[in-house]
């Protein structure tokens, strides 16, 4: 990604990613702070999510917002909805992922 100002005309101010306590989902609400868009970050553990807003604000001097959810359970997606409701979304991230049913049914 590169060129931040377009890049933020192109899909407004606030970006979502779930999954996003680690690993790729981590990656890519960084690559998105760097191009100026704030950041909703959504997943189960509530340090990791508190700790990469904390590194976004302070390297990028963006806006994060964390939003602790579990994405399997019903209704998630519908209580993930009125945590952004209020923001100009232009940009949405879906790296959740659903390990422990993938181990499950893989018989591991």
């Amino acid at each position: 990604m590169s060129g931040g100002t377009e890049f933020k005309m192109k899909y407004g101010p606030w970006a979502l990613v779930t999954g996003a306590s680690s690993g790729i989902g981590a990656e890519f609400a960084r690559q998105l702070a760097a191009e100026g868009l704030n950041v909703v970050l959504a997943a189960r553990r509530k340090t990791l999510l508190d700790e990469l807003g904390g590194q976004l604000r302070e390297r990028f001097r963006v806006e994060a917002r964390s939003v602790v959810i579990d994405l399997s359970q019903e209704g998630a997606v519908d209580d993930l909805w009125r945590t952004v409701v209020d923001l100009d979304l232009g940009l949405v991230i879906s790296n959740a992922t659903q390990a422990a049913r993938a181990t499950r049914a893989s018989g591991r």
